[in-house]
C-alpha cells in the first residue's frame, strides 16, 4: 500500500513533459514582421500599435501598463520604456502570447500559447472591459 501511495505521487512528476517547464519569452513585433509582414503593416497603422504613446504622463502607472504594453507583469514582458522599449504598445504577443516557441518552430500549431485563432471574448475583454 505504501508503494502505491509513493508511486501515485511520483508518476505525475515523471510524466510531466519537459515542454511545460520551458520558459516562454516575448520576442516583439519586429521579429513577427519577418514572416508576417502583411499583418505587421496592418497592425502598425492600428491604434494598438500606438497604445503606449497614448499614455503620455501615465507611462509608469502599472494599472495602465497592463493594457498599453506587451507582457507587462509577466516573465519576459514589458518592464519599462528604458529596459524593454521593443515591447511598447499592444503587439502581436499581447493577444497571441509569447512568441519564442513559435519563432523556433513556426509550423507547430501549438507553438503559440493562445494560438492563431483568438477567442476575442476571452482575450480582448482583459483590457476592453468598460
Amino acid at each position: 500500500m505504501r508503494i502505491l501511495i509513493i508511486l501515485s505521487i511520483l508518476i505525475p512528476i515523471i510524466v510531466i513533459p519537459a515542454e511545460s517547464k520551458e520558459k516562454l519569452y516575448y520576442i516583439g513585433s519586429r521579429k513577427c514582421r519577418l514572416c508576417h509582414f502583411d499583418y505587421f503593416q496592418g497592425w502598425e497603422k492600428d491604434l494598438h500599435a500606438m497604445a503606449f504613446e497614448s499614455l503620455r504622463r501615465m507611462k509608469d502607472n502599472p494599472y495602465c501598463l497592463k493594457c498599453h504594453t506587451t507582457g507587462y507583469g509577466e516573465p519576459g514582458g514589458f518592464i519599462s520604456e528604458k529596459i524593454t522599449p521593443q515591447l511598447r504598445g499592444v503587439q502581436c504577443e499581447a493577444c497571441h502570447g509569447p512568441g519564442s516557441k513559435h519563432k523556433e518552430n513556426p509550423t507547430d500549431p501549438n507553438s503559440l500559447p493562445v494560438g492563431t485563432h483568438i477567442d476575442y471574448k476571452t482575450v480582448c475583454i482583459q483590457c476592453h472591459d468598460q
